[in-house]
């Protein structure tokens, strides 16, 4: 079995599997983005004796971790056509795409588990969260600052920029690519919030989707995407909300955890609805050290080994100062990792004393004391699927 990026004459095959894997209907929407994801080299395939026995998305994507943007290969929509299921060929594509990863100096894969015990079992763990909230109209506080909407040609990438500067404060928000921005772009309706002391500059923003409910004269406001970057942001986003409530029932919106918008409700009356938490594997772990944040003012080492047969596994000494951190040879190491303890003490998800607890890593508590130092900070959330 090889892994391979697909070919254009691949394209009818790839359809035939997404359809079976995902039960997608076969339309030209289908066809048309799975080409340009072809042609974009996002598509990889695992080749069995001259047949495509699967393939998935591999995207060369980025994560904020610490405030700074970690490279990643971020898998999605991994597709086994049924004849082909219960011979190892998954497994064998993800650990094919371990490799991939090294080679373009990732330093973390991240992906969406429709099964977990698969990703597990070959590196990968749970890592943070995509969660869903839901909100009665009626109840949003409506005082606040006024959206106006944005239709100026310098809204677009204002908006943009605002998603940048409130994503890079969060831990595991994924830099987002052209792709998921050209899908928001097509939402009719755009509300901003203009910063007075920066001309051209957004303190908030949100796009938005208006969602019938069948046998209601209501509907549920749906902020598709939203960001506020100072709290005159989030009460106008908030009075936006609130001001539906005549003919919206509710209010739906992805949120960090525990939920930013929970502070300007008077009430407990935000409800978690859904959602999904990601996983992440460590890949060349001196990169995602290199790249990502961490505490400012902190200084400490730690040497540390990683029991992972895919990929180099140390000894390392971590080395944590003025914010940047550094993995080089060390001649031994106190702290020993499981393959799955990477990906959520990277991320902040658990903290090495946690993982420990758990069984996926050991080491004197001392040593775990600072690497629960070094990986502190906010709970990791995405707030985009792919």
């Amino acid at each position: 079995m090889r892994l391979r990026p697909l070919e254009a004459g691949d394209l009818d095959v790839a359809l035939v599997q997404i359809a079976t894997s995902f039960g997608r209907a076969r339309d030209d929407a289908l066809a048309e983005r799975t080409r340009s994801r072809l042609a974009d080299g996002q598509l990889w395939g695992l080749e069995e004796d001259g047949t495509l026995a699967g393939h998935c998305r591999l995207l060369p994507g980025a994560h904020w971790l610490g405030g700074r943007a970690v490279p990643t290969l971020d898998v999605a929509s991994l597709a086994v056509p049924p004849e082909h299921r219960g011979r190892g060929v998954a497994s064998a594509m993800m650990r094919e795409a371990v490799t991939v990863g090294l080679a373009r100096g990732d330093g973390l894969s991240v992906l969406y588990p429709s099964t977990t015990r698969l990703y597990r079992r070959l590196g990968w763990e749970h890592a943070g969260s995509l969660t869903r909230y839901r909100v009665p109209a009626r109840v949003v506080p409506t005082p606040g600052p006024t959206l106006r909407r944005g239709e100026e040609p310098t809204d677009w990438p204002a908006i943009r920029d605002c998603h940048t500067a409130f994503a890079a404060t969060l831990s595991g928000a994924a830099v987002r690519g052209e792709e998921r921005w050209e899908e928001l772009a097509a939402l009719a309706h755009r509300y901003v919030l203009d910063d007075p002391g920066a001309p051209g500059r957004l303190e908030a923003y949100a796009l938005v989707e208006h969602e019938p409910i069948p046998g209601s004269w209501q509907h549920t406001l749906r902020l598709t995407d939203w960001a506020a970057t100072t709290p005159r942001g989030l009460a106008a986003l908030a009075t936006f909300a609130g001001s539906h409530g005549t003919f919206a029932r509710d209010v739906v919106l992805v949120d960090v955890a525990p939920p930013r918008w929970a502070a300007v409700l008077g009430e407990q009356d935000l409800d978690a609805t859904g959602g999904l938490a990601w996983m992440a594997r460590g890949l060349d772990l001196p990169v995602a050290i290199a790249h990502r944040g961490f505490p400012a003012g902190l200084g400490l080492a730690v040497t540390l080994r990683v029991d992972d047969d895919a990929l180099p596994s140390g000894p390392w000494r971590l080395e944590v100062a003025d914010g940047r951190g550094a993995l080089t040879a060390a001649p031994g190491a106190d702290v020993r990792l499981t393959a799955r303890a990477v990906g959520p003490l990277l991320t902040g998800f658990r903290s090495a004393s946690e993982l420990a607890s758990l069984g996926l890593l050991r080491g004197p508590g001392e040593a775990l004391a600072l690497l629960d130092a070094a990986f502190a900070g906010p709970p990791p959330v995405m707030l985009d699927f792919f």
